[in-house]
């Protein structure tokens, strides 16, 4: 039976432990791009529970356990292992519509100091 289990940025830090990428020129980056040495380094982990999917999904960007295709915008490989029967869900951001989205234009106003036009606001989650 698989759990789910909903965690904070900093609660899934602490808990999983991401390692720095020791394949980048940026020595404090803990995410892995999707493409050249970097992903071939991730698909390489022996056990696939250190993996992990930061996922650009419906008006939010979610952390995922496990290696996922679709939707991915970078991956991550942390020391500890996840629990095979439980889903975790880290929501990193969020988007909503701002007060001067067009329904019909799906735009804002190129005014708007609160979304500078483009109709959503993005606000980052612990």
């Amino acid at each position: 039976m698989t759990t789910y289990e909903s965690l904070t940025y900093t609660q899934w830090e602490e808990k999983f432990k991401p390692t720095t990428n020791h394949l980048t020129k940026y020595p404090d980056e803990i995410s892995f791009e999707t493409f050249g040495a970097e992903v071939e380094f991730v698909q390489s982990k022996i056990d696939e529970r250190l993996v992990w999917t930061w996922l650009d999904a419906d008006m939010c960007s979610v952390i995922s356990n496990g290696y996922h295709y679709v939707n991915r915008l970078n991956y991550f490989v942390c020391e500890v292992p996840y629990e095979e029967d439980t889903d975790y869900q880290i929501i990193t951001s969020t988007e909503t519509e701002c007060e001067c989205y067009d329904e019909e234009t799906g735009e804002g106003k190129p005014d708007c100091e609160t979304c500078e036009g483009y109709g959503l606001v993005t606000t980052y989650n612990d």
